[in-house]
């Protein structure tokens, strides 16, 4: 079955650069400041390999939180879409997806109203 909207996909490749992108950086970061806050007692090597695993461990978290939050959503989105008014999409922690319900929910609302 191929997917419309699938997860790797060639267009994706700028979103994923800039992701990649902020992983180095945030990690450079955070080694410096490891550097600055131990009084250089750690090498360079041992602090940028541990800030690049914290922060993709970091990444990977919020990343299986968002996949399980919007495995709950899917029953939700489809009575969203079947002409609900109020989905029962229930509310999670991250504010990214909060604002992704409120949008679809702003959506069907400006829909049925059709503007």
């Amino acid at each position: 079955m191929t997917h419309k909207y699938p997860l790797l996909s060639n267009k994706n490749i700028p979103a994923y650069s800039a992701v990649m992108g902020l992983w180095i950086v945030l990690s450079l970061l955070i080694a410096a400041g490891i550097r600055s806050t131990l009084g250089r007692s750690i090498g360079w090597t041992p602090a940028i390999i541990w800030s690049l695993v914290s922060v993709m461990v970091g990444m990977g978290i919020m990343f299986g939180a968002s996949a399980v939050n919007l495995r709950k959503w899917r029953a939700g989105f489809k009575r969203l879409a079947s002409g609900a008014e109020e989905p029962e999409i229930p509310g999670v922690w991250c504010p990214v997806l909060t604002m992704a319900t409120q949008t679809a929910v702003e959506l069907r609302r400006n829909l049925k109203e059709g503007r």
